[in-house]
């Protein structure tokens, strides 16, 4: 499993596609694999709050971490 630096939504994704493969070939271990899960949920959770947050405010800025190329 590469270590890679997340930096936006996509990155997230491509490395929890990896956990999955990686629990899934027995390359990474279940404690290891709940632990990156859980801290990606809270990573979308604070980006699904920044959502709700601009548009209550009726803000249209923009979240990097959610801009993809």
């Amino acid at each position: 499993m590469g270590k890679i630096k997340i930096k936006n939504v996509e990155d997230l994704r491509n490395d929890l596609l990896e956990v999955y493969e990686g629990l899934r070939d027995g390359q990474l271990g279940l404690r290891e694999a709940k632990g990156r899960s859980s801290t990606a949920g809270k990573i979308l959770s604070s980006a699904k709050l920044q959502l709700e947050y601009n548009a209550y405010t009726k803000s249209d800025a923009t979240i990097p971490f959610l801009e993809c190329k």
